[in-house]
Parts: structure tokens; sequence; C-alpha cells
């Protein structure tokens, strides 16, 4: 590295290449000054320079037979280093991608819950004012609504018209619409029908 005053000799690498432990210690701390700097400038991140340095320096040593024939070992270095540098960032780049999607999942999951919460306070608010509908608006509600029963089997069986079962059916759910309205439930009419079917 140009400006790096360590000069590796071409014994250390031959030493270091017979697994020969204190030449390696040598060479670590020979070139880990201008090594970590290099790093730093390339990740900036403390945490991270410091897990690169370390996989640097393995992986040299995993490579150490390659060491004696080295024309420009320093360059060499830089080369695995830089390697271990972007192996890092795309390691960090999964992290975070894997990081948003737990965050995305548990913001789905926690709104997920916010509105199962929500529809069973509106049914509960719903069937309070069904008991407070009078008797035959009452009934009505429930045949077409809890019983699923159309206009004309209402009017069968309450012996009554069909258009007195769709005024009476109105007049009901606009009570409940009111109801929950007055709650700081505001829905509109149609998710009410859905809600009550």
């Amino acid at each position: 590295m140009r400006g790096a005053k360590f000069h590796i000799a071409k014994e250390l690498l031959i030493s270091i290449s017979e697994g020969d432990e204190v030449a390696f210690r040598e060479l670590f701390y020979g070139a880990l000054p201008w090594l970590t700097s290099f790093i730093q400038r390339m990740v900036k991140s403390p945490e991270g320079t410091q897990e690169i340095v370390q996989e640097t320096f393995i992986r040299i040593w995993l490579s150490r037979d390659k060491l004696p024939g080295l024309l420009e070992p320093q360059a060499w270095i830089i080369r695995v280093a830089s390697n271990e540098c972007f192996t890092w960032f795309h390691k960090q780049a999964a992290l975070r991608k894997i990081t948003d999607i737990r965050d995305d999942a548990g913001s789905a999951a926690a709104n997920l819950a916010e509105d199962r919460l929500q529809v069973q306070e509106t049914l509960l608010l719903i069937r309070e004012a069904v008991e407070q509908l009078p008797p035959q608006r009452k009934k009505i509600y429930q045949l077409s609504r809890e019983e699923g029963l159309k206009t004309q089997e209402i009017a069968d069986r309450l012996q009554c018209s069909p258009s007195y079962v769709k005024n009476t059916l109105s007049a009901a759910l606009s009570y409940i619409r009111g109801y929950l309205t007055d709650a700081g439930k505001i829905i509109p009419l149609l998710f009410l029908f859905s809600l009550t079917r």
C-alpha cells in the first residue's frame, strides 16, 4: 500500500508458509496499522473494521502456501481485504433486508390485531344497539341479518307486506348506524351490512 513503511521480507513469507506462527504474528503487527486504516476508510464502521481485519488475517493464514510466490505481497493483502470488505457489505445488506422484512411483518401483525379489535368492538356495539330496538323492528332485523331471510320470506313469516319489512329494516339499520356514530365508530352503511350478516 502506498505510504506504508512496513516491508514484508521474502523470508518472512516463506516462514509463514511453513506454518511459523511467530512469523505470522510479526506480519500481523506490522501490517495491522495500515490495513486497519485502509479497511476503516472502506466500511466506515469500527465494528465492521475489526471483523474484516480478523477475517483478512484468517484468509491470509489459510492461503499461506501462496505467500512465497507473491511478487507484491502488500497488494495481495489489500486485495484479500477488499474482498472481505465486499463480503461484509453483502452481509450487511442481507441483514438489513431481513430486518426490514421482520419490521414489515411485525407492523402488519400489529395492524391486523388492531383491525380485529376494532371489528370486535363494533360488533359489540351493534349487539347493544339491536337490544334497544323496538320488538318488531328487532325481530325483522334478526330475521334478515342473523337468519339470512329475504324480504319476502320475512313478510310471509310475519304476515306483513314486503314494503313494511324494507322500511322497518331500513329504520333499524339507521338507528344502529346512529348508535355507532355516537360511540365514535364512523362506518359506511354498506360496511354495516357486511358486518351484521
